[in-house]
């Protein structure tokens, strides 16, 4: 709850209905006993689209995002991994928040990317791992993901 705000979250019955399809992956994460945050992300043809990415906060800084990142990339290694975050202005409230998740996304091995997916949260900047960002297989992915529900645009 802390890592995204109420607006920029799906309602957690909608997750959980997403998460049916066998593309959808909806994982809750453990340093043993210690619960170390959630991923959930979409399994394209060309793509993984992670959807969330989240630490719990009194474990930030240690490691665990990174490792949460490398797994998947070994994971799935001929496929790009695909994200959306806030666009890093100035002006926005949580400026150093946005500016700190770009860093860290970049030490990860992401890119920014020339396109922006658009929804009735606002303009998100599209990362990518890879080296160019396949625009079909994101729209296909995010539309596989929600069965069509989720209205979008990549611009």
């Amino acid at each position: 709850m802390a890592a995204f705000p109420k607006w920029e979250r799906f309602p957690l019955w909608q997750l959980n209905l997403m998460a049916l399809h066998r593309c959808v992956q909806f994982k809750t994460l453990y340093d043993h006993e210690k619960f170390c945050g959630l991923v959930y992300y979409v399994v394209g043809e060309h793509i993984i689209y992670l959807v969330y990415l989240a630490v719990n906060p009194d474990l930030r800084d240690q490691g665990y995002g990174t490792r949460i990142l490398q797994h998947l990339k070994a994971e799935f290694p001929d496929q790009q991994l695909v994200l959306d975050i806030e666009p890093v202005t100035k002006s926005a409230k949580n400026y150093r928040q946005r500016v700190r998740r770009l860093r860290f996304y970049r030490r990860n091995g992401f890119h920014q990317t020339s396109a922006k997916l658009r929804d009735s949260d606002g303009q998100f900047q599209i990362l990518t791992t890879g080296k160019k960002l396949n625009k079909p297989s994101v729209i296909a992915t995010l539309k596989q993901m929600s069965s069509g529900f989720y209205h979008f645009k990549i611009e």
